[in-house]
């Protein structure tokens, strides 16, 4: 059982990182790998405050993209952080 969830939920992943490339103007033909190496797997610092949550990611060469997507999304409020405020912030040393 625990390998079909493992199977499934690499499929999804793969999917997803797909569907990420396709709406990113320069990894349309970028392979799962290397989406994951520039935009998931960066170095973060997590602070967690009584009425918000900041994560500030480090520096990273395509941090340009993810800020236009986080900036796009206005306020993040998560119900199950007792409603505290989700905030990033970019380019810790």
């Amino acid at each position: 059982m625990k390998v079909d969830f493992d199977i499934a939920f690499t499929l999804i992943a793969n999917t997803l990182y797909k569907i990420f490339a396709k709406k990113t103007k320069w990894f349309e033909a970028a392979k799962p790998k290397k989406i994951s190496r520039n935009f998931i797997a960066v170095k973060s610092k997590v602070r967690i405050d009584e009425n918000t949550v900041t994560v500030n990611l480090g520096e990273k060469n395509y941090n340009p993209l993810i800020m236009d997507w986080i900036n796009s999304l206005g306020d993040i409020i998560v119900p199950w952080w007792d409603n505290r405020k989700l905030n990033f912030k970019f380019g810790f040393r």
